[in-house]
């Protein structure tokens, strides 16, 4: 993509992240750094392995993730749904499991 086309979804992405952060539905939020960085670990026989790289089967990776305090699922997936990655790639939605665990 063209650097004029990276430019215009920063903006719109940094439109996005204000608008919800004056709603007060904004609670926080990180990219990640590129996946070429990712150790995954694993236990196996009862020592950790570590492995570069996220799982051999993934397509997609995950470049970072927000953090919602929406009133309603159907409010987080039309926030959702415009962030500009969900033109390109996919933006998933789910829930913060509470302490007690009962979203299991």
């Amino acid at each position: 993509m063209p650097q004029e086309g990276r430019d215009e979804l920063s903006e719109q992405f940094g439109a996005l992240l204000r608008e919800i952060a004056d709603s007060g539905e904004l609670v926080g939020g990180e990219a990640l750094a590129d996946p070429v960085h990712t150790r995954t670990v694993r236990v196996r026989g009862g020592s950790p392995v570590a492995t570069d790289g996220p799982s051999a089967e993934a397509e997609e990776h995950l470049a970072g993730y927000v953090v919602l305090d929406c009133e309603s699922r159907e409010r987080a997936l039309a926030i959702a749904a415009r962030f500009p990655d969900a033109r390109f790639a996919a933006v998933e939605v789910r829930p913060i499991m509470s302490t007690a665990g009962e979203e299991m």
